[in-house]
């Protein structure tokens, strides 16, 4: 949901937030209207001003950015597709709509740069941190999903572990067992021949351990001499020869590996999801504070000193967008000087050379882009 942020100057014995309240939300109704609080910044010189406006708009659009990554990636988390973590222990809109400037995160007597800097290096730390932690749970992932697609897939992937007996393996110095996995319209086929592909096969040894929809698998022992030969015998007529040794420490240790990553993956998941639901509402906060400094500098740079003016958060209407456009251009018109003529056309927008701002309106607008 896009909420609108404009700021315009104040007039004698009314602010421009109640006259934007008044007139958008109370008697046109295409809008609801809340008051943006922006403290009394040092202002600095133009050229830093001037500076600052291009950096803020870059950065806002990274910013914006940060917290969207952060909301998909706790509802992919929590799979719950519509869910918004709390924002200051309450509902994001709640939060939206009663912004206030918070002194103990960002003293707004620093200077606009240093409170700039401060809020990108809180992004720049959580990005740094959200990847660390995307890899750290994917990688964990995989390995679970690895072990499960061995587990579980047909004889000719899974693992033999666990399905291989220690009373089916024999491998002394000079036999060994091995394990073949024939299709199923071909077991007898394989049955009646075997022990003709190589030459020092046991005489029936063969035993089929188990089978699936396609698959059956089968032990063969033979002496190891033959080996080779019985496996290149196998592959030409398209038996497959696994590689298996059997070992008792196997199965345990498998057993356990798994569950070390499942428990492991769990804990990951829980601490994600937590350090995603904190993570987002900080986020969010730095980009509220963020949007104050850059709605401040833009109007100082359009609407010059002494500072005259307020900031309203505009929440538009459903399907009243473009009266809300046209209703601000009748309050505001008249600020746009050469920038913006009577005749213009509903919804062309005109660029502003040196200062950084998407489009042109003769007041301020920037949109503040959460899902709420």
């Amino acid at each position: 949901m896009k909420h609108w942020l404009v700021s315009a100057p104040s007039e004698v014995g009314q602010g421009a937030y109640e006259m934007m309240r008044e007139k958008l939300e109370n008697k046109l109704g295409v809008a609801s209207v809340y008051p943006f609080r922006i403290p009394a910044f040092r202002v600095g010189t133009l050229d830093s001003l001037m500076a600052l406006s291009d950096t803020l708009t870059k950065h806002d659009h990274a910013i914006e950015q940060v917290v969207d990554r952060l909301l998909r990636q706790y509802r992919d988390l929590s799979k719950k597709p519509d869910i918004v973590p709390l924002v200051e222990f309450v509902e994001l809109p709640k939060y939206l709509h009663n912004f206030e400037w918070d002194e103990a995160k960002f003293s707004s007597g620093d200077t606009l740069e240093e409170i700039e800097s401060a809020v990108m290096e809180l992004v720049a730390r959580t990005e740094d941190d959200l990847k660390i932690r995307l890899n750290d749970y994917t990688q964990t992932k995989q390995a679970v999903a690895g072990i499960e697609r061995r587990n579980q897939g047909n004889l000719m992937t899974k693992s033999l572990v666990g399905i291989v007996k220690e009373e089916e393996y024999i491998e002394t110095e000079h036999m060994q067992t091995v394990f073949i996995v024939v299709p199923s319209y071909n077991l007898d086929e394989f049955l009646s021949s075997y022990e003709s592909l190589a030459t020092m096969v046991i005489p029936r040894s063969a035993k089929v351990l188990t089978s699936d929809s396609d698959y059956a698998l089968v032990s063969v022992t033979l002496f190891k001499k033959c080996v080779e030969e019985f496996k290149v015998a196998c592959r030409e007529r398209r038996f497959t020869v696994r590689d298996f040794k059997f070992k008792a420490d196997d199965i345990q240790a498998s057993e356990e590996e798994y569950a070390r990553l499942r428990t492991e993956l769990e804990d990951q998941h829980v601490n994600f999801v937590k350090w995603c639901e904190t993570i987002f509402g900080e986020a969010v906060i730095a980009q509220m504070h963020l949007k104050a400094v850059r709605s401040f500098v833009e109007s100082v740079l359009r609407y010059g000193l002494p500072v005259n003016f307020e900031v309203a958060m505009i929440l538009p209407q459903a399907k009243s967008e473009s009266r809300l456009r046209a209703a601000l251009q009748e309050m505001y018109g008249h600020l746009g000087g050469n920038w913006a003529s009577s005749n213009e056309k509903e919804g062309e927008t005109t660029a502003i050379p040196g200062i950084a701002q998407e489009d042109f309106y003769p007041y301020v607008f920037s949109i503040l882009n959460i899902q709420t």
